[in-house]
């Protein structure tokens, strides 16, 4: 009885399996988002040039 017994578990452990396994990535998507919330605030903020509020170079046609 055992002999049949363990045949029939080590087939079920050869099948392959068909799913992926997504845990990994799961954790290195983790690790990514704590290094950028880390190094997000060290970086310096870049200048930005924006036009007056007062002066516009389009047209209204009305």
């Amino acid at each position: 009885m055992g002999a049949g017994a363990s045949s029939g578990s080590s087939r079920r452990s050869r099948r392959m399996v068909a799913e992926i396994n997504v845990v990994p990535y799961i954790d290195v998507m983790l690790v990514l988002l704590v290094i950028f919330m880390v190094t997000a605030p060290l970086l310096p903020p870049g200048a930005i040039d924006l036009p007056s509020a007062g002066q516009s170079n389009a047209k209204t046609e009305g």
